[in-house]
Parts: structure tokens; sequence; C-alpha cells
């Protein structure tokens, strides 16, 4: 039985980091920055933070998936449509005030943190696939959600915003 390498201290942490970075960021744009495109005919940095704001509690969803997973075969795995998932969740927000959806980053990244810390560590040392594709043990799933996918966004965010 390998140790968890991940431990749900480290997941935390790192949702605490994120939720400060975007705050952060999102302290210094002007008006004319949250325009700002940030994927080639995709997202502005308003659309953005909508994204990470319907993400920012999707811990308790990745781990009810991991305590019961769809049963394989029935489309799980090709089954979910992540692109539209995401195109459905931003245009939801995008036309809300920006105070509204960096509270709900900050409400969500809480009860993430909230339904990791109820989590047994045998829940989190457990090897699951999610119908996105990702896979490894959960706490591993957890972390890299948050700080591989999230931080990604950010660092494009400040791209964006830098016009570098």
């Amino acid at each position: 039985r390998h140790s968890m390498v991940t431990s749900k201290q480290d997941i935390v942490k790192a949702v605490g980091v994120f939720v400060d970075r975007a705050g952060t960021i999102a302290a210094g744009l002007s008006p004319a920055d949250w325009q700002k495109t940030v994927y080639e005919g995709g997202w502005n940095v308003k659309q953005a933070y909508c994204h990470l704001a319907a993400m920012a509690g999707g811990a308790a969803f990745i781990i009810n998936l991991a305590a019961s997973p769809p049963p394989s075969g029935g489309g799980g795995q090709g089954g979910f449509d992540i692109d539209a998932w995401n195109a459905r969740e931003v245009s939801a927000r995008q036309d809300r005030p920006i105070e509204e959806i960096l509270a709900e980053l900050r409400s969500g990244c809480a009860a993430s943190i909230s339904a990791v810390e109820a989590t047994s560590d045998e829940l989190l040392a457990k090897e699951v696939t999610m119908p996105w594709g990702v896979s490894g043990t959960l706490a591993e799933v957890l972390a890299t959600s948050v700080t591989g996918h999230n931080a990604t966004h950010l660092d494009d965010i400040e791209r964006a915003v830098r016009g570098g």
C-alpha cells in the first residue's frame, strides 16, 4: 500500500492559494481588461472567470463520482461533453456583475474545501477515472483540477491582460 502522495492538507492549501491568486488578479483588472480575449476564438477574461466560478465547487461533484461511479459501458466515458457543459456554465454567468462571479468563486472554493475535509483517506486513496478522462487517485484528481486546471487558466488570464 503506497502512501498517499497528495494529502488532504495539500488539496486544501492549493484551493486557498488559488482563491487568493484569483482575487489578487481580479483586483488589478481594469474594465477593459475584463473584455480582453484569453483564448483565440474563445473566452474573454470575464468568461474565463465565469468558468472558474462554475468549477469552484467541483470537488463535491468529483468526490461523489468517485464514491459511486456511473456504470461503465453506459456511455459514461463518451457521454459527457465537457465543451458543451463549459459553454452552458459560462453563458449562464457571463452577464452577471463581476463581484457576483467572484463571490461564487469564493463560496464554491469554500464548499470544495469542506467537501475535501469531510472525505475519508480511504476514498482519497482510491484509483478513479473521471468521465472526462482524467485518472489517478481521487486525491491526485482533485489536486490536478485545482492546481493544474485552475492555475493554467489564471496563467492564461495574466498573459492576456499583459498582452503577451
